[in-house]
């Protein structure tokens, strides 16, 4: 017979502490007695089940009155101060238009300028003025408690889940959650075990800024109908990481899980890239999350996680890279694995000297992987059997990450290059190498990808076991950063292009940063093109560090963005003899 379930007194909490959004699941800790056992809810069969004679009862509920005044629209964490009139008078989002003080208001005026012209577009209005004094203090128009002291609260029910998605009409209010254990076979009887949680008031999502593409030809340049095609690189920042390096530089309602996945696939659906390349792809999540929304959302997903998994939340997992592409443009012709790990041992087996080799094993097993992908671009005109295929070839890697070990980088990617030339000397293909490099533009590491050969004298400066002299280091893939490629493309009128450059290296024409972690700013991630074969026509604008971070305190992840890394995006159309 069952053993009846009790639940453990105060034993129901709520995870995400103060922050409750919309969007992002709420999902309450819950502990329950089985006789002696003490289980979570997980263990626990929801009410309406077909199993377990004992189950568990969660209701969840909207209160009917509105608690607090206005959030502001940027820092969803604080009260609003300000109200833009200008966002009034257009009659834009009334959300949109509340600022925590001026400072927040001032510096993303150029946010509400885009905010007014798109609502005056909507609603056929003349112009409004863009008079950056044009707002007015919240307490002229809120009473700062915002709550109605002498009304009577009432409930309306939402949910009878356990997990609870807050939607727009929750916003404002504050959410009731009511668990109890129930006996399948007598529903209605009381046990009396009801325990009730109380969250804060719901507040709407940051609005994360638009990033346009910057266009990199004249305007009328021919490219051949139906050629051009878009790829995107994204370090996602897996959750197994984001866990012990970010708690005490990113709020827990924005760092939670829940609400980085939903953030980021909003991102990733807006690119509309047909090709992405994804790093720190958490190797369970791959399964339960990415891989079944990406497919819906028309892409064909492959993946290969690192070699070593590790404990976390009661499993086993691990990232990897992660490589989609749209099932109407590119059909998949062969993959590639590449475990870096199977490579440091072959290496080491052509060492003599037993200490040498240990060393290198020592130096060289890091896990790292890339995923390589010959893909065939599907014509959507009429088919003729005399057009030649249109190939392509897709490496997506994530480099070692440990700054003191450059000559394991720098080793890394000379394996995949080496990879990559068999493959060219196989098939005359256009190449696109995407990733996390984990290097800085100017090094050794990078040196090789965009330059083909590293200098003697760099490569001894980081080779402590003196195994890379050994190596020819050295390519012949005529490789190009798409995004240093902007810097002398002279004949576009985009007016974005201009600011864009003053974004780049001035020596090595990458970007600044595109990685801003409390302890790095810098730029390791790069999108390369092999020239003879590709032309970039178009890449993802970068934005201002003082877009990504809207507080001075701030670093990345954050509320608007959710990894640690930009995406970067690229438009390519073929080179045709």
């Amino acid at each position: 017979m069952e053993k009846p379930l009790n639940l453990v007194p105060n034993g129901c909490k709520l995870p995400t502490g103060d922050g409750v959004y919309c969007g992002v699941s709420v999902e309450p800790f819950v502990l329950v007695k089985r006789g002696e056992a003490t289980v979570t809810a997980n263990d626990v069969p929801e009410e309406g089940a077909p199993e377990g004679m004992y189950q568990l009862r969660a209701r969840w509920y909207r209160s009917t009155i509105p608690r607090g005044g206005a959030i502001c629209s940027i820092h969803p964490d604080r009260e609003a101060g300000l109200q833009c009139i200008v966002c009034l008078r257009s009659r834009a989002e009334q959300q949109l238009s509340y600022h925590c003080n001026a400072d927040c208001l001032k510096s993303h005026w150029h946010l509400h300028k885009q905010i007014h012209k798109e609502a005056l577009r909507k609603a056929c209005l003349p112009d409004a003025s863009y008079n950056h004094h044009h707002y007015h203090s919240q307490s002229d128009s809120y009473n700062k408690t915002g709550s109605l002291n002498n009304a009577l609260d009432s409930w309306v029910e939402v949910s009878r889940q356990r997990i609870y998605t807050p939607v727009q009409e929750d916003i404002g209010l504050t959410l009731k959650f009511e668990v109890s254990i129930v006996d399948r076979m007598h529903p209605y009887a009381d046990l009396g075990q009801m325990q009730v949680v109380y969250t804060t008031r719901v507040r709407p999502l940051p609005t994360p800024p638009t990033r346009h593409m910057v266009q990199l030809l004249p305007p009328g340049a021919q490219t051949y109908a139906g050629s051009r095609f878009t790829l995107l690189s994204y370090n996602l920042l897996a959750d197994l990481y984001a866990k012990g390096d970010c708690t005490n530089t990113c709020p827990a309602w924005c760092l939670n899980w829940h609400y980085r996945k939903r953030n980021l696939l909003r991102e990733l659906i807006a690119y509309k890239a047909d090709i992405l390349c994804l790093q720190e792809v958490q190797s369970d999540h791959y399964l339960d999350f990415w891989a079944p929304e990406l497919q819906k959302a028309g892409y064909v997903t492959i993946y290969k996680k690192k070699t070593t998994e590790i404990y976390t939340d009661n499993k086993y997992a691990i990232d990897g890279c992660a490589t989609f592409f749209r099932r109407e443009r590119f059909s998949l012709i062969k993959k590639y694995e590449v475990e870096f790990n199977k490579a440091a041992l072959s290496l080491a087996d052509s060492f003599t000297n037993p200490a040498q080799k240990k060393s290198a094993l020592n130096r060289l097993l890091k896990d790292n992987v890339a995923l390589i992908a010959v893909l065939e671009a599907i014509d959507p005109g009429p088919t003729e059997t005399s057009r030649p295929r249109t190939l392509i070839c897709v490496a997506n890697t994530h480099i070692h990450a440990n700054p003191e070990l450059n000559d394991v980088k720098l080793w890394q990617v000379h394996t995949l290059l080496k990879g990559l030339e068999k493959i060219a000397a196989s098939a005359d293909i256009p190449m696109l190498v995407a990733g996390d490099f984990n290097s800085t533009p100017g090094s050794p590491a990078h040196t090789l990808l965009v330059k083909g050969k590293v200098d003697a004298a760099a490569v001894a400066s980081i080779d402590p076991l003196g195994f890379l002299k050994e190596q020819k280091l050295s390519h012949s893939l005529p490789l190009m950063s798409s995004y240093a490629s902007m810097h002398s493309a002279n004949n576009s009128t985009d007016h974005r292009l201009p600011k864009q450059k003053q974004r780049l290296d001035p020596k090595t024409h990458e970007p600044i940063f595109t990685i801003v972690s409390k302890d790095f700013k810098g730029t390791l991630d790069y999108i390369l093109y092999t020239k003879n074969s590709l032309l970039p026509t178009a890449v993802l604008e970068l934005p201002l560090e003082s877009v990504v971070l809207s507080r001075p305190d701030e670093t990345m992840p954050n509320a608007q963005f959710s990894s640690d890394h930009l995406a970067l995006m690229t438009e390519f159309t073929y080179v045709r003899a």
